[in-house]
């Protein structure tokens, strides 16, 4: 019940999903003041959720600082965790397609060929609400790592995992059997990695993050970047603010 949840109480409550609510009652509505408010609530959400300076202090305050990883006293393995890193429906499907968190596993990759890492272990499976199957996101993921010159037997899959907590769930075993001795490297989007480690710090797994794919950068003060909204604010907003509204989620119910 709390994943039904999660997954539809995260759109209602994120800015399009308010947008159009806010929207909807201003049509629908016979009502002249309900409908001046709506449509007042619609401007200022679109105001403050698309503002790019806004976003970029959002995502400098949550983000995990990018890590260096210091020399190395036991072998490590890279736990990646899938979210967009790789188009599952791209056509044709003998075809593989990157997503935009596909940073994850490129920072795994570079981690591998550098070194700094001896075994990758992906941990995702579905993700939707309706579909049940395994998704293909990870094993595509160790398909592309395979392609690009990572031995088979240096990438594991657990694909059983659904959302963070049951990445964590689900990984802690794989890595406590397999992998005893080893150091662990989380590597997730920098706006995830609170999140991720806190699931993971809750299954007795002490992890070194290593953050991906970040949202935040330099600061800018251009007026087109501090008054003007723009599609890449608003998308990266609702990240943040999905990230926010899980955090807190998983705080309430312990998984943190």
């Amino acid at each position: 019940m709390f994943y039904f949840l999660s997954k539809v109480l995260s759109f209602l409550i994120m800015p399009l999903g308010l947008l159009t609510i806010a929207l909807l009652v201003a049509l629908l509505t016979k009502n002249h003041a309900r409908r001046r408010q709506a449509l007042l609530s619609a401007v200022v959400l679109l105001l403050i959720s698309g503002n790019g300076f806004i976003t970029n202090e959002l995502a400098l305050f949550w983000e995990v600082s990018p890590a260096r990883l210091t020399a190395r006293k036991n072998p490590r393995i890279g736990v990646v965790l899938t979210g967009g890193m790789m188009q599952v429906d791209g056509e044709p499907r003998n075809h593989l397609y990157l997503g935009d968190q596909a940073d994850r596993m490129g920072q795994a990759l570079l981690l591998y060929k550098s070194g700094q890492i001896q075994k990758i272990l992906i941990s995702g499976g579905t993700g939707g609400i309706i579909q049940r199957d395994v998704a293909e996101e990870g094993r595509l993921t160790r398909q592309f790592l395979l392609i690009a010159g990572v031995p088979a037997q240096d990438v594991l899959l657990e694909n059983r995992s659904r959302n963070t907590h049951e990445n964590a769930l689900f990984s802690a075993p794989i890595l406590q059997k397999q992998f005893k001795g080893y150091e662990y490297v989380l590597i997730t989007s920098a706006w995830h990695m609170r999140r991720a480690v806190g699931c993971f710090r809750k299954q007795n797994i002490s992890v070194t993050p290593y953050p991906a794919a970040f949202v935040g950068g330099p600061r800018e003060f251009a007026p087109t970047h501090l008054l003007l909204p723009s599609e890449k604010a608003l998308f990266d907003f609702y990240w943040l603010l999905h990230e926010f509204v899980g955090y807190s989620a998983y705080w309430a119910v312990g998984y943190l």
